[in-house]
């Protein structure tokens, strides 16, 4: 059971990462990491484009801008947080 679990979890999560402890239960090697995209507040570029164009270019692009970031999944607790 042990190998599936890791398997799925590294499907899911990431590839595992043995070094980082979890810290909320404190356990180590149960920690997954994965690089994802996440929303950010809205782009200042993005918004002038968007009154210069009369909003079109709001439909082609969206207002907010993405930052790349790090989610970190604890198979122990089953937390997930960004860093």
């Amino acid at each position: 059971m042990g190998d599936e679990a890791i398997r799925v979890a590294s499907r899911l999560h990431g590839p595992q990462n043995v070094a980082m402890v979890c810290p909320h239960c404190q356990m180590r090697g149960q920690i997954h990491t994965k690089t994802v995209k996440k929303k950010k507040g809205i782009s200042g570029g993005k918004a002038t484009a968007a009154i210069f164009t009369a909003g079109l270019s709001m439909f082609a692009t969206g207002l907010s801008r993405k930052e790349t970031c790090t989610e970190v999944y604890c198979r122990n607790c089953t937390n997930t947080w960004l860093i």
